[in-house]
């Protein structure tokens, strides 16, 4: 099989924001709590987080992480998780229904973003939370008020503020699974209150707002709350999840490796809903989409239990696949798409699996890194000239979907440009020309993610199964050819 990719420098489609490069922390059991911040463990640093996870998290390079939750953020209580650690309660977790620690409070999530590089993002609570709770928050954070809870931040040996940026009003309260279950005109008319409070304490800060998570609801959700809040709030937040079962044994390989494809659909959709009601309201600037939580998952694995443990890695290289081709969506979609959590960084849905005895690098860490590192700051267009398919999806059949799944970028301090390519064949190499207009180089480097199994996992025996391996091109009159392989991602550096 063959395919054509023409990338033109001079058809620029926007700027990528870095903000979609972020993950996602929970502060639930074995995550924040247990896996990354253990004080008992024989690898904890002075501060009691384990020196291999965060060298881990370093190396994606998260630009945003996401804070407390997630479900188990509707009902946290900041103030358990600041003051001296030793005078921390222990408490329940509404949720989930089990007990945790408040080791792992602000400062110290503050501290960690600052440590390894990224922005910090604090989810409100909003399930047993009040405006007012909130605010005192926000004025812990971020004040240098002569005034109560900046005085307690001074209290606790913290003179200057922590400059917290991203502040998200909710998390999943369209879901009756959810502390705080509410509907999306209840949802508009908090987002527009708690928006509007926030901006008056911190006007530089960014206010994200719940759109939707569920195809049946996100677009009255989204709707509605830019509708009401829309002249208070930086961004619409979504949720999307791709679920699998491995208790099950269902080849679900089509239904995951076109995900890029299908929810740039909803992407497209969920923008122009943004623009239109934006026209409709004579809004002065228009939210933009937030992916608060999206990720591939194994519901084999995701067990809400207090009995729960990680064990056993759950991640294939069809799901690596689908991470990045959502972010090629995302980069394709950067005028609407601009701030993303991957969910999440340690555990449950994690990208590291993270046990008492190590830590393994899921397949998806290495799609998040690859993105991260070589990608440009720029997104160009690519065209593409491939056979396709079409996959049968519960609500019908999709496509037709090009077998290739392509993002390119560019780099304008440097000019080099970066061809991202997902090969959804299941077992066909695609003979591929890269055409690069403007182009002067002779040789590109390849990074690739492969294997002969495309259910392949890492594991604690073979950690690097699933790895980028790195190789040459040559660049002959501006055109590159390779062959991918079948189920593989390829990104190319110009």
């Amino acid at each position: 099989m063959k395919a054509n990719i023409q990338i033109n420098p001079a058809r620029v489609i926007g700027s990528i924001d870095p903000m979609i490069y972020g993950q996602f922390l929970s502060r639930r059991l074995w995550v924040s709590d247990q896996a990354l911040y253990d004080p008992e463990h024989p690898h904890a640093r002075e501060d009691g987080l384990r020196r291999e996870v965060v060298d881990a998290v370093i190396e994606s390079a998260p630009s945003v992480i996401r804070w407390p939750g997630g479900c188990t953020g509707t009902t946290y209580d900041w103030r358990d998780g600041v003051g001296p650690q030793s005078e921390r309660p222990r408490v329940i977790d509404a949720h989930f229904g089990y007990g945790v620690g408040n080791g792992f409070g602000t400062a110290e999530f503050v501290k960690f973003c600052r440590d390894v590089g990224a922005e910090a993002q604090i989810n409100l609570t909003t399930g047993t939370g009040d405006l007012r709770e909130a605010l005192a928050w926000v004025e812990y954070a971020n004040l240098d008020t002569d005034t109560k809870w900046a005085n307690l931040r001074r209290r606790h040996g913290y003179d200057k503020p922590f400059g917290v940026k991203y502040w998200q009003i909710g998390n999943e309260e369209w879901g009756p699974w959810e502390i705080g279950y509410t509907t999306a005109e209840a949802n508009g008319a908090r987002a527009r209150e708690w928006a509007k409070s926030i901006k008056k304490l911190d006007p530089a800060a960014k206010v994200l707002a719940l759109g939707g998570g569920n195809a049946e609801s996100m677009l009255d959700w989204t709707r509605r709350v830019v509708a009401d809040a829309g002249r208070f709030i930086d961004y619409v937040t979504q949720h999307r999840y791709w679920d699998f079962d491995a208790r099950k044994g269902i080849d679900n390989y089509d239904q995951i490796v076109s995900v890029g494809y299908r929810e740039e659909q909803l992407m497209k959709a969920l923008g122009g809903l943004i623009d239109l009601v934006a026209h409709e309201h004579r809004l002065p600037r228009k939210p933009r989409l937030a992916y608060t939580e999206w990720n591939c998952r194994d519901k084999s694995h995701n067990e809400m239990t207090p009995s729960w443990h990680p064990s056993t890695a759950q991640y294939r290289l069809i799901d690596a696949l689908a991470c990045a081709g959502f972010i090629n969506a995302m980069q394709r979609q950067c005028n609407y798409v601009t701030l993303a959590n991957f969910a999440q960084t340690v555990n449950v849905v994690g990208m590291l699996l993270v046990t008492p005895e190590f830590v393994l690098k899921e397949t998806v860490f290495w799609a998040l890194v690859m993105q991260r590192r070589f990608s440009g700051d720029t997104a160009i267009d690519a065209w593409v000239d491939c056979d396709t398919y079409t996959v049968d999806m519960p609500e019908g059949t999709t496509g037709p979907i090009p077998y290739l799944d392509v993002s390119a970028t560019m780099d304008k301090a440097t000019g080099r440009q970066t061809v991202s390519i997902v090969n959804s064949h299941r077992s066909e190499v695609l003979e591929t020309s890269i055409e690069l207009t403007g182009s002067r180089s002779s040789s590109a480097t390849v990074h690739q993610l492969w294997d002969d199994d495309p259910f392949a996992k890492n594991s604690a025996e073979r950690p690097d199964r699933i790895a980028p391996r790195k190789s040459a091109a040559e660049v002959v009159d501006g055109k590159i050819t390779l062959s991918l392989p079948p189920h593989s991602y390829t990104v190319v550096e110009v």
